[in-house]
């Protein structure tokens, strides 16, 4: 795989050179005191960089200077310390000098070139690495400065180091072949100038780097008469190998695990962090030393590593035919297409390209995959869209795609000024008499929507308006006006919460499983909560079986979080003219200043709010991960009654629920008595299109059938586990209850739901939160509630925030989780006295810090928000960025109203393209 350090200094990477990346040392299998880097990059060309990397042009070049001549090339940056606006002193980082980008191999990849001793794999790793870093390059952009957007140059000069160890534990350098590359803060665009390079494109590139690195290297090791298998992560592994020695030959990995769970921490991030905290001391191991501990292992383990190399001898290589290798290549496209735009109406070009990659991992090439794709670019089956200026690479969507957003808002418009006023003029006089306690932004906003003769209008609140109150009126005159009224949301708790202005209610997902239904004249009112939070296929197939005498409104906040699939059709609609009524004056804040905050928030400045509460001291910085978690539990238990933490992802929620699960036990607040409980979790990694694949099915996941199958004889709500998978015939063998299996494949069935094994252990006294609903129980999912009893059988009482009193057992329901810390994503809908919250920007992924979880977050709080941080004085910009989610239909757009920075004020605008990467909601 391939990671991509923080940028590091010209100090650094100089003294990295030295000591690390040149030095032989620790490098086992390197004879002589050196390792011979080499130069890759059209720009290391044009400078006449070729073969070995000489330390001068290596420093020359960290200092932003040309290798040959010194001269500087790009503006050189000293350290220093100033006073910022507020007074702080600030010291800034000297010079960068580039990033360091690793490509490691996969375990038994190193031990077969090292301790079996076959160069032609050490080879095949570096070609697979140039191949990778050619591609890579491509995207390169020049940082061009102040409001000019970067410019994709496609040209850089890099310095690779091959090493072949990782650092020592107690004594042991395990085999590790990977390569260093140093990617230098220069390029130069097409009209000559050198510039520093923008380096958010290299970030975005990493995965598909790591895609191509992998296919490449599985390709090339089949031609060897190596077989390959899939590893845990989609890594190519080469067969043979026991589990018992890639383990022993990894006491590094397994040194980091160790500390990531001694520190309740997990994640890439996390383990990071771990990975520099755990560091061994440099030991003077010589060479021989550590070849004879690698030769020692592996007669411990029955020399694997030479039985490998044997049987490979033996086995003809594996050259991908052309045709077959295009069949491979068209299936992948194919998924790769259809994976991208379950989630994204706009894909860029590398999530598909990576996608099809890791998809044929052995089946198909680099060429082929991009000739597959090109021919789908020319037949139109991806339509390549318009990119807002500065991004790298193109930007695709489908015909399919466009269709819907088209078909939306021309039914949409179809509708307007064609039906009666919602409610007559003694309707909404007599439902203005029983409301008297509406506020005027209320009662302009009721009469809006009961005037309304469109069939499809708006309601657009502020969080915290009074939205449920003002749909209570609503319904009301639209019974006495005839109608019958249904509530849908696109989740149980938002459907629960709706529930709440009297009307019956399902989620939006349920009432369109139900399927069509007969048109029998009645009148019906439709009111879909959290609008911003449907799919465009979701209000696609809403409004394509709407009746005659159906009207729809839509309710929501286009600044709050939207969906998770692809679309943004909330807002779309409004930008189209979908007629609106907003309720923009909020009553939630009851602290003016934290009101003022959060009306700033919903204008869109970011940046001021933040400062604003930073001020009045709502903003703490506290650098250490540990401590800064330690003291959001410590804040929670002097006040724990309506307070609700927030928190980005969902690794550091439940990081955050073990450390309040134990300080609350520590005050005594939640009993000592506590008892484990087997809970499932989803992977949300997992799209509908990896669904229909064997190989994207690990052994231990355990599966849910919603909605059963007769002929495999699958009930459902039938749970079972994933004991094998076949990629070749594309099975997946499971085990049922009572140990029976059973094979079939996965494009057969719907509705199934992927999850994970966990343990929690609860106590009396803890709060906790559905992860899925129970229909049995009629609890939401994200419901909250409190153990009131819990034995050792798994039985529990719960009090909801509700009031309503459950008792099941948790085998019966596996499904829930401390309830201490939610995501984001979940607070949405919820009201809390106060709101702690948590940003740490050096580990959330950058799509997950942004200005609707900011919004959304600090809007919950009644009272009081405190925000903790390792950044407060990069807390603004990093709060500021612009997710808005992209759509199909272009000519939709008005770019030169797009922002990086702001959330854009209502009515929004031009959606921002962007590629919401690895999003993991709660």
């Amino acid at each position: 795989m391939v990671t991509l350090s923080k940028p590091i200094s010209a100090g650094q990477a100089q003294a990295y050179h030295k000591e690390e990346f040149a030095n032989a040392r620790e490098n086992y299998y390197t004879e002589g005191e050196r390792v011979r880097g080499e130069w890759q990059g059209q720009l290391a060309e044009r400078w006449g960089l070729t073969g070995e990397v000489n330390e001068q042009q290596f420093a020359r070049l960290s200092e932003g200077q040309h290798p040959a001549t010194g001269e500087q090339l790009v503006r050189h940056q000293t350290a220093r310390e100033y006073e910022n606006g507020r007074g702080e002193m600030v010291r800034s980082m000297e010079h960068r000098a580039g990033w360091d980008a690793t490509f490691s191999a996969p375990k038994s990849v190193s031990l077969t070139a090292l301790v079996g001793g076959d160069d032609r794999v050490k080879e095949a790793h570096r070609e697979s690495v140039r191949t990778a870093l050619d591609e890579m390059e491509k995207y390169v952009q020049a940082r061009i400065g102040g409001n000019v957007p970067a410019q994709t140059t496609g040209a850089w000069a890099v310095a690779k180091f091959e090493h072949d160890s990782s650092r020592p534990v107690d004594g042991y350098a395990a085999p590790q072949l990977h390569t260093h590359v140093v990617v230098f803060n220069v390029t130069e665009t097409a009209d000559g100038n050198t510039r520093a390079l923008q380096p958010q494109e290299l970030y975005k590139t990493q995965q598909y780097a790591t895609a191509v690195y992998r296919s490449e290297l599985a390709a090339r090791l089949q031609t060897m008469g190596y077989e390959i298998e899939r590893g845990e992560h989609g890594q190519p592994e080469i067969k043979g190998y026991s589990r018992e020695y890639l383990e022993a030959s990894s006491p590094r990995r397994q040194q980091i695990t160790e500390h990531m769970e001694a520190e309740g921490r997990t994640g890439a991030g996390a383990a990071q962090i771990a990975a520099h905290q755990t560091r061994d001391a440099k030991q003077p191991l010589s060479h021989d030393e550590v070849r004879a501990q690698h030769q020692k292992l592996a007669i411990e383990y029955g020399q694997q590593p030479q039985r490998v190399l044997t049987e490979a001898a033996q086995r003809p290589g594996i050259e991908l035919m052309p045709e077959q290798s295009q069949c491979a290549a068209h299936e992948g496209m194919s998924y790769a297409r259809e994976r991208g735009m379950e989630r994204e109406a706009v894909t860029d070009e590398r999530s598909l390209m990576r996608d099809a990659l890791k998809h044929t991992m052995g089946d198909a090439r680099l060429p082929e995959i991009r000739a597959e794709f090109e021919r789908r670019v020319e037949s139109r089956e991806l339509i390549d869209v318009p990119r807002k200026e500065g991004l790298a690479g193109r930007a695709f969507t489908t015909g399919e795609m466009q269709g819907y957003e088209r078909e939306l808002i021309e039914r949409m418009k179809m509708g307007q000024g064609n039906r009666d006023v919602l409610a007559d003029g003694n309707v909404r006089q007599q439902t203005m008499e029983q409301h008297p306690h509406l506020s005027l932004s209320q009662r302009n906003a009721v009469e809006t929507v009961l005037t309304s003769r469109d069939r499809m209008t708006a309601l657009e609140g502020v969080a915290g308006a009074g939205k449920t109150t003002s749909l209570a009126a609503v319904r009301e005159a639209a019974v006495r006006a005839g109608y019958e009224v249904e509530g849908l949301a696109p989740t149980s708790r938002a459907a629960q919460k709706l529930g709440e202005a009297g009307m019956a209610t399902e989620t939006l997902q349920r009432h369109l499983t139900r399927g069509d239904r007969a048109d029998n004249g009645q009148k019906r009112l439709y009111v879909v909560d959290e609008s911003s939070m449907a799919s465009t296929k979701q209000m696609h197939t809403f409004v394509e079986r709407l009746k005659e005498n159906d009207r729809v409104l839509f309710v929501g906040d286009t600044r709050q979080h939207e969906a998770v699939e692809a679309g943004r059709p909330y807002a779309q609609l409004q930008e189209a003219g979908l007629r609106t009524a907003h309720l923009d004056e909020i009553i939630r804040q009851k602290d003016p200043a934290l009101k003022e905050a959060v009306e700033q928030l919903a204008r869109g400045e970011v940046r001021e709010a933040i400062g604003n509460l930073n001020q009045q001291g709502h903003v703490l910085e506290i650098k250490d991960r540990v401590e800064r978690i330690d003291e959001i539990a410590r804040e929670y238990v002097r006040s724990p009654v309506r307070t609700l933490v927030v928190s980005p992802d969902n690794e550091s929620r439940r990081e955050i629920n073990q450390h309040i699960h134990r300080a609350m036990q520590e005050s005594g607040q939640v009993k000592p008595e506590e008892h484990r409980v087997h809970v499932l979790y989803t992977r949300q990694d997992i799209t509908g299109a990896d669904r229909q694949h064997a190989q994207n099915y690990e052994r231990g996941d355990v599966l849910r059938y919603s909605k059963g199958s007769k002929p495999l004889g699958i009930e459902a709500g039938e749970y079972a586990r994933v004991t094998a998978t076949d990629r070749e015939t594309n099975t997946v063998t499971v085990k049922r209850h009572g140990n029976e299996e059973l094979s079939y494949d996965p494009r057969r069935l719907q509705g199934v739901t992927v999850y994970r094994d966990a343990e929690r252990t609860f106590a009396q006294g803890d709060r906790v939160q559905m992860t899925a609903p129970y229909h049995a129980e009629k609890l939401a999912n994200r419901e909250l509630g409190t153990v009131e009893k819990i034995d050792g059988d798994g039985n529990l009482k719960l009090k909801m925030d509700s009031g309503r009193e459950v008792e099941f057992n948790a085998r019966q329901h596996p499904h829930l989780d401390y309830g201490y810390a939610v995501t984001s994503h979940s607070s949405q809908g919820q009201t809390a006295d106060r709101v702690l919250i948590h940003v740490d920007s050096s580990q959330a992924h950058g799509e997950l810090l942004n200005s609707r979880m900011a919004y959304v977050s600090v809007s919950r709080a009644q009272f009081d928000v405190k925000i903790y941080t390792n950044d407060s004085k990069t807390l603004g910009q990093e709060l500021s960025r612009n997710v808005n989610k992209a759509t199909a239909l272009q000519e939709q757009r008005m770019p030169e109203q797009q922002s990086d920075q702001k959330m854009e004020p209502q009515p929004e605008r031009g959606p921002q393209i962007g590629i919401s990467q690895g999003m993991s909601l709660a």
